[in-house]
């Protein structure tokens, strides 16, 4: 079981590392860090297919193809655009507490389907989290310098909202994809996913840059500002993207669901943690009050929905 729990660990720390690049790449932009990730997952995703998993390409119908290319393109790339500036706008610990109410979202949407829990034993739970949520964004308008920085601030929350709101829509239609088949490659179709993001980003990529999304075509590549954005890309690409992914699925094998479902929460936890390593100050006690109640409502909702199963 602590392989398991040191997996589950790991993968939330790569996904947290998701949070801080598109902080540490300027003068580049968010646009350019998602393109730099996804264009290495695409990559790697397409020579670990090719080494490793032609057989089973062979035996993919239409259908599964075109839902892993448009898993890839929207769970992966127009979410971490979403998050990227947002993080931008708003700094890292608003959309990693946003994003982090991800798990409560999921199992709400299941009970309406399946109506496995009554609704008033969420109410602890969810007031947790609007507590939390609303402490550190009245905390962040509060300490705001201008009007600008209030109107980046709620752009930012908006923005982290979409992206949480996409990536609830991956999670459903890829669930729904594997039960169709569950004898699924796992390595597969996350290569498939990765393939769909790759090409996604190469679909967006001259619109961005047309857009004036891209410093790239002003800057280049071949100078030391460059460095930062380049090591992020490939770290974000392979590590937040492919190795969180192995290390999740071996947490997945390894424990419980209702132990495996909290530890997403890591997730929020790292984002937070190295949002404030890169800023190079600590959490406020309205910020800390805020990501605890948070962490608490999500895993107090996640507990009482799988109990109840």
């Amino acid at each position: 079981m602590w392989i398991g729990i040191a997996a589950g660990l790991g993968a939330g720390a790569m996904w947290g590392l998701s949070f801080i690049a598109p902080l540490a790449v300027a003068p580049y932009t968010a646009f350019d860090v998602t393109a730099g990730r996804y264009l290495v997952f695409g990559i790697a995703s397409a020579v670990i297919l090719l080494a490793t998993r032609r057989d089973v390409l062979r035996t993919l119908s239409h259908t599964e193809w075109r839902t892993a290319l448009w898993l890839g393109l929207l769970g992966y790339v127009v979410y971490y655009l979403l998050v990227a500036f947002a993080v931008q706008l708003a700094g890292a610990a608003l959309p990693a507490l946003v994003v982090g109410c991800l798990p409560i979202l999921l199992a709400i949407y299941a009970n309406f389907r399946d109506r496995a829990i009554a609704w008033r034993a969420l109410l602890a739970p969810l007031a947790a989290i609007a507590a939390g949520l609303a402490l550190v964004n009245a905390e962040a308008a509060l300490q705001a310098p201008s009007v600008e920085s209030r109107l980046a601030l709620a752009a930012g929350l908006v923005l982290a909202i979409g992206a949480t709101l996409v990536w609830m829509w991956y999670a459903i239609v890829n669930a729904a994809a594997l039960q169709r088949r569950r004898t699924m490659d796992a390595v597969a179709w996350a290569g498939l996913t990765g393939l769909g993001a790759g090409a996604g980003m190469v679909l967006l990529g001259l619109p961005g840059i047309a857009l004036g999304m891209s410093k790239v075509p002003e800057l280049g590549l071949l100078r030391a500002e460059a460095v930062p954005l380049i090591v992020w890309s490939l770290a974000t690409g392979l590590l937040s993207s492919w190795i969180a992914t192995y290390l999740w699925s071996l947490a997945a094998q390894r424990l419980p669901l209702a132990l495996s479902a909290q530890l997403i929460v890591s997730e929020t936890l790292f984002a937070l943690l190295f949002g404030f390593v890169h800023a190079g100050r600590w959490p406020s006690v309205f910020e800390t009050s805020g990501a605890a109640l948070l962490v608490a409502g999500v895993m107090l909702g996640t507990y009482r929905f799988y109990k109840a199963r």
